[in-house]
């Protein structure tokens, strides 16, 4: 049976009240029992105060703790963007400093770094048909006495584009250095080089390269050419060529030399 717990504590409260219960044996009993109970209400009530606090306490903690969390993650999240975009811009520009270090700043060429690491490829693969070419500018200190640096510079470049166009696929071309370009031939057909390289002669010695004021500069080239002999190392083959060089140069320049 449900009991009216209300009703039952009006009842108590109510006998307790009434004056004509004074005397009765059970009254001191029924009010000790009363106090008891409200003694056990009052410590219940404590108990659920406490417990409703440390809930509280708790879930605050663990929103707390949420947040905190939360704001970490994305505090990571937003190091590790940091992170990849700066590996990114590393590798970008680790890429960029490496292209730089094989490429000549003044005509685009390979330098000489990158034309070494080429022959000593070309080399390992199939040195029976390795044939260089050193190529010179005669008389490049001239023109930039007469018509300065910068001019100088520009007949530089469009001599550097003039070879590569003229060597084409038949070869790889750099700046070697100064006023020097080197050519790897990778043909075994000796008559095919030779023709290239009289034909790149004939070409620059017909062209007309503009100056500041308009003026015509004309200029030639002499090559040394080398070709794998038994016994042949990449040095001793940039030696021969440039020897031929050196050969063209002492016969009055504007000529190739085979070595």
């Amino acid at each position: 049976m449900k009991h009216n717990i209300k009703a039952l504590e009006q009842r108590v409260v109510a006998a307790l009240e009434d004056e004509t219960n004074q005397g009765h044996p059970l009254h001191e009993v029924l009010e000790a029992l009363w106090q008891y109970n409200q003694d056990q209400w009052s410590r219940m009530e404590h108990l659920i105060r406490v417990s409703d606090s440390y809930q509280d306490m708790m879930i605050q903690r663990e929103k707390t703790l949420s947040e905190r969390f939360d704001k970490h993650l994305r505090q990571l999240d937003k190091i590790t963007r940091i992170s990849d975009r700066y590996q990114t811009a590393l590798r970008e520009a680790n890429l960029e400093l490496e292209q730089a270090s094989y490429v000549d700043a003044l005509t685009g060429l390979p330098n000489r770094r990158k034309m070494l690491r080429r022959l000593k490829a070309e080399f390992d693969m199939r040195p029976e048909s390795v044939r260089l070419a050193m190529i010179d500018i005669d008389y490049f200190k001239r023109i930039n006495d007469e018509f300065g640096h910068l001019i100088g510079d520009d007949v530089l470049v469009s001599v550097g584009n003039l070879i590569e166009l003229t060597v084409g696929e038949l070869g790889h071309i750099s700046r070697w250095g100064g006023e020097e370009f080197l050519v790897i031939f990778s043909q075994p057909d000796q008559a095919e080089v030779e023709a290239c390289l009289k034909q790149l002669a004939n070409t620059i010695r017909e062209t007309h390269f503009e100056s500041g004021d308009h003026a015509k500069i004309r200029t030639t080239i002499s090559i040394g050419v080398s070709h794998y002999q038994a016994g042949d190392s990449a040095d001793t083959l940039i030696t021969r060529a440039d020897d031929a060089l050196y050969r063209a140069k002492n016969r009055g320049r504007n000529q190739v030399v085979f070595g």
